[in-house]
């Protein structure tokens, strides 16, 4: 297994670079009436919240250059992420800056889209159609906003699906678990963690340790340094999204402890199914980001058309809790980004 400080290093990098902007082939803006022709090239400003090219966002991002191309679309991304996943703030101004740039259509990945509304209105009076990924429609309802469709899944299903995997499979009554949580306040924190907090309760399993790392991997391993020296009989870490789950088994790896005390994340990035894969990580939820680009170059493509956008394409979450389960429902196209690809190919 590679070493922290490589794979964070890894990781910056690739969101350094992305936070500069990067220029892809492949784009659109605001469709035309139907029949009329559209622009010889559009233009698409893409902003998630964090960028590496083997999680949702990247994922995301080479499935819907792909379907574009596919399409004959001529396009460009111009991508840009904020260097901290929850500065709000510069992520709203990149978001201005990509309606100064004039872009055609804007793909927005906020963490909580009710942090970002004016920079959803400034796009709306830009006349630029938006999208939000990550997210099913998460907006108050007098946000009064418009947005082209809602790319994503519910991260309350997936907190439901989480703790009622863990009730029923990991722990019983009287076990100690411990949950980290992103940054305090925000939708998917909540509506992933909480859920798994009030199914472990209720089942009469003892939650020792609740604390926001913020999603970041180098405070889940801190943290459970923390947990490991003040609760030693702690049967289960739950980190809110993969960053957090993989910082986690580190910590526990690095105590020898794996066989001991399980962790379950959120995400099943590529990291996290090659954690997965080696024992290191007990489950995680998996959310099929290539479908979802294919999904958004749909809606680009249709509004280019003029025809009917949905108003949301909803993903399914599938809880992967083993090498079988990897096998059996990711895409091999996601598994062959995976450090472990020779060995599962060899299963298929």
């Amino acid at each position: 297994m590679k070493t922290m400080r490589t794979i964070f290093t890894v990781t910056f990098i690739l969101c350094l670079v992305f936070s500069f902007g990067i220029l892809y082939a492949g784009g659109e803006k605001k469709g035309p009436a139907e029949g009329e022709a559209p622009k010889d090239e559009i233009v698409i400003g893409y902003a998630p919240s964090v960028y590496d090219a083997t999680d949702y966002f990247g994922q995301f991002d080479n499935a819907l250059r792909e379907e574009l191309e596919k399409a004959g679309i001529s396009f460009k991304v111009k991508g840009r992420a904020p260097l901290q996943e929850a500065d709000f703030a510069a992520h709203a101004e990149i978001v201005e800056d990509f309606i100064t740039l004039g872009v055609d259509y804007i793909i927005f990945g906020p963490i909580d889209p009710k942090t970002v509304v004016p920079a959803i209105k400034s796009a709306n009076e830009a006349d630029i159609p938006i999208m939000i990924i990550n997210h099913l429609n998460s907006l108050p309802e007098d946000a009064g906003v418009e947005i082209l469709s809602f790319f994503g899944y519910s991260h309350k299903t997936g907190g439901i699906t989480t703790g009622e995997y863990i009730v029923e499979n990991l722990l019983n009554p009287g076990d100690e678990a411990a949950i980290l949580y992103g940054q305090p306040g925000t939708l998917p924190s909540d509506e992933r963690g909480f859920p798994v907090r009030d199914a472990m309760k209720n089942a009469g399993i003892n939650v020792v340790y609740e604390h926001y790392a913020e999603w970041q991997r180098e405070k889940a391993y801190d943290t459970t340094e923390r947990i490991l020296t003040a609760f030693p009989n702690v049967k289960l870490i739950y980190g809110c999204n993969s960053s957090m789950a993989m910082g986690a088994a580190e910590a526990i790896a690095s105590h020898g402890l794996t066989d001991e005390i399980h962790v379950v994340g959120f995400g099943c990035v590529s990291a996290e199914i090659d954690m997965i894969w080696e024992g290191l990580i007990t489950a995680a939820i998996f959310r099929d980001a290539q479908s979802n680009g294919r999904q958004a170059a749909d809606a680009i493509m249709r509004h280019m058309q003029g025809k009917e956008v949905p108003e949301r394409y909803e993903l399914d979450m599938i809880m992967v809790g083993g090498r079988e389960d990897i096998l059996n429902y990711i895409p091999v196209v996601q598994l062959q980004l995976t450090e472990n690809w020779p060995e599962m190919e060899e299963e298929l």
